[in-house]
Parts: structure tokens; sequence; C-alpha cells
């Protein structure tokens, strides 16, 4: 695994310092699920990195792309005390679930599902996957909705112009429902850039601000 890809702390573009201010937390929505939509998983990386600095909230972290789980274990990336870190496999997913759902129905917290792409594919044993799949998260969702939580489901995604935003590599189409909010990430000179698609609004996650 490669994970010096990308390295914003360094770009020499970022764009000014007050904009910095920007947390993360800030812009998620307790009502809704929060799909992060990217094409590059180190932008994902980089958005991911740079909520858990914001975030004091315990963060309750299903990492099945191990992405960030690298991070970790080299060291490029200090462990949050916050956090809570799992590595779902299709045997432990059912007793992975049942932590978290117990946690979250107890106290506020933020739940990453990384990557949508990861759940489904850990899924692949069973029929009628993409029903599996949405009943998890929906669950995952009303169970939050109790106690003022977020969920955040990253997907790696393409966008086809007959089918709308679809999963790599398996063409699997994301939810599509009033109940997710959607923000893809892109990338320019100054750091990540976060569409948040069905608005007009744009921000700016400054290259300088992002711990990677």
């Amino acid at each position: 695994m490669i994970l010096d890809n990308v390295l914003f702390k360094n770009h020499d573009n970022a764009m000014p310092k007050n904009n910095n201010d920007l947390n993360l937390e800030s812009i998620l929505s307790q009502t809704k699920i929060n799909s992060i939509l990217y094409s590059d998983p180190f932008l994902k990386a980089g958005f991911i990195s740079k909520l858990m600095q914001d975030t004091k909230t315990d963060v309750l972290y299903l990492d099945f792309d191990l992405l960030y789980s690298g991070y970790l274990a080299s060291g490029i990336l200090t462990t949050p005390k916050n956090l809570t870190l799992f590595q779902p496999t299709y045997e432990s997913w059912n007793e992975t679930l049942t932590k978290v759902l117990d946690t979250l129905s107890l106290r506020k917290s933020i739940v990453i599902v990384d990557s949508l792409n990861g759940l489904y594919n850990i899924m692949n044993k069973r029929k009628e996957i993409g029903k599996h799949v949405i009943s998890y998260l929906m669950l995952l969702a009303s169970v939050a909705k109790n106690t003022g939580s977020h969920v955040v489901v990253a997907s790696m995604v393409r966008f086809k112009k007959e089918e709308g935003w679809v999963l790599l590599p398996t063409g699997n189409r994301i939810i599509e429902t009033d109940k997710v909010k959607k923000m893809l990430l892109e990338q320019n000179e100054s750091g990540i850039v976060v569409d948040f698609l069905n608005k007009k609004d744009k921000i700016v996650i400054q290259a300088s601000s992002i711990p990677l």
C-alpha cells in the first residue's frame, strides 16, 4: 500500500490562512447520512484525517479498505484518543455491527463507514447484497438520530449519465434518497474542494490544514 501519494501539507499554493478555521464536523448533517463521494482514495483520506483532527466527539470507525489503518500503523497519523477502530470481515460483521449500535445508542458519536465499496465486498457471499447494505445504513442512521450522532459513509464512485453515481469497480448504484447529504471531493491547487452537488455551495479544505 502506497501511503505517501498525497501530502497536502506540502502544497505551496494554499489559500489565505483565515480559511483554515473550517471545522468539518460543522458541515455534517445529524438528520441525514453524510455521503462522501470520491474518485481518488487519497482525497478521502485527507478529508477524514481533517475530520478526525477537528472533532472531540467519539468516533466509531469501520475501516473496510484499511487505508486509514495503514496511516495509523505507519505513524503518519497519530491515533486519536476518541477513536474506536474496527476492521470488519464477513465473519466478524454481525458482532461488530452490534457493538457499534450498542455504543451509538448510548452516546453521541460519529460513525464512519469507510468504505461503502468495502462493505459491498465483504457481503459478496450473500444474495441481494444491495438490500442488506441499505438496511445496515438505515439502521445506523435510525439509531444515530436518537443520540444526535452523525453517520458518514465514504464511497469511491464515478458518474454515469444513464445511471448517476455508481460505485467503483462494481457498478452498484449509491443510495439515492432525500435522507442522504452528498458531498463530492475534488482537488485543486488550494486543497480539497467539497461540492455539495444539490446546492451551489462549495467549500475548500485548505492543503495546509490537512494533517497528511
